[in-house]
């Protein structure tokens, strides 16, 4: 395997990914726990959701990555239009993580301006089990910097009509009061409780990245775990459902995608494809009730950044003359 490192000898060509999306703490607006803040409370609330820096990375947002939209779920209903008379929405990074209780004007560092109180009716059509963008983010340009956490902070006026309830994080920070444009109140409710959201983000500059493609054969998957290939780490990549016959598999790695794969019935083996062109080299894996693990150490080298790989795992099956299994096939780049 020590050659697969020599990563900045590649002639890797980089993927084009024009936007990444990501969920917290998925991305289906059908399941969840049902939650009445914000968008419920029509006497007036503010409240702070923070969004953690590590989970940001774990899901791969890095440094430089640019908020192209924010998505909610409603949870009750069926369809309506939300019209709070009064509000403000401003995004920016956390000045202090946890946040200072009851600080209200002072959470967020140079927070980006979504809707001012002085803006009007914060207005948007809604409906159930779905992802409803939030009007501003769009054109708002917020940029995370790839170290502190993200907050976002709404406060509405009393009289808000059309409200519903909408799924909510169990694991990011929710920080509550029911008070309009609070200042210094101390927080009823601090916990777990922050918005579920769907973010697309503009990927910054060499970010790290991996995206699963094709479809495997005879049950093997080469799965996203939520590690990624960053410089200085170790990349794991995860191989699930392999059929109980040799407690080994292998995995190949090439530094071109094939797609739409290669079929392989004129070796034996209908149904499965090749994904990789597998040039690069090859290498064994333990098979333990049925899942492996194959980890990487990618070296500390700026050079590497932007180098782009494929990989996938082949097992061991009788399900086929050629006696082999095929995964789906995955798409990776070193990064931040």
């Amino acid at each position: 395997m020590h050659h697969i490192l020599f990563l900045s000898a590649l002639a890797a060509f980089t993927a084009t990914a024009t936007s990444q999306v990501i969920g917290i703490d998925d991305l289906n607006p059908a399941t969840g726990t049902s939650n009445a803040f914000p968008w419920s409370l029509t006497g007036g609330q503010t409240s702070l959701h923070v969004y953690s820096a590590a989970t940001l990375h774990s899901l791969g947002v890095c440094a430089g990555a640019v908020l192209l939209d924010l998505e909610i779920a409603p949870s009750s209903g069926t369809a309506g239009v939300y019209n709070a008379p009064q509000a403000k929405l401003e995004i920016g990074h956390l000045a202090a993580s946890p946040p200072i209780p009851g600080n209200w004007t002072g959470h967020l560092a140079s927070p980006i301006v979504i809707h001012d109180v002085t803006s009007g009716a914060y207005t948007f059509p809604w409906a159930i089990n779905t992802h409803v963008s939030l009007p501003g983010f769009s054109t708002a340009g917020f940029v995370w910097d790839g170290i502190n956490d993200v907050g976002i902070q709404y406060t509405s006026s009393p009289g808000v009509t059309g409200g519903f309830n909408a799924r909510r994080s169990a694991t990011q920070l929710r920080h509550y009061v029911a008070i309009f444009a609070a200042t210094t109140q101390a927080p009823t409710s601090n916990g777990l409780f922050a918005m579920e959201v769907k973010m697309t983000w503009a990927p910054g500059a060499g970010c790290a990245a991996r995206t699963a493609y094709g479809t495997g054969c005879d049950s093997p998957a080469l799965t996203l775990n939520s590690n990624f290939p960053v410089l200085g780490s170790n990349f794991v990549l995860t191989t699930t459902n392999v059929p109980n016959l040799v407690p080994l598999a292998v995995m190949f790695f090439g530094d071109v995608q094939v797609l739409p794969g290669i079929d392989l019935g004129f070796l034996g083996a209908p149904g499965c494809s090749g994904y990789t062109n597998g040039n690069l080299t090859s290498s064994t894996f333990a098979v333990v009730a049925g899942t492996g693990v194959q980890p990487l150490a990618i070296p500390n080298n700026i050079l590497l950044v932007g180098m782009t790989l494929t990989s996938q795992s082949v097992a061991f099956t009788l399900s086929n003359a050629l006696g082999l299994s095929t995964s789906n096939g995955l798409l990776w780049t070193v990064g931040f």
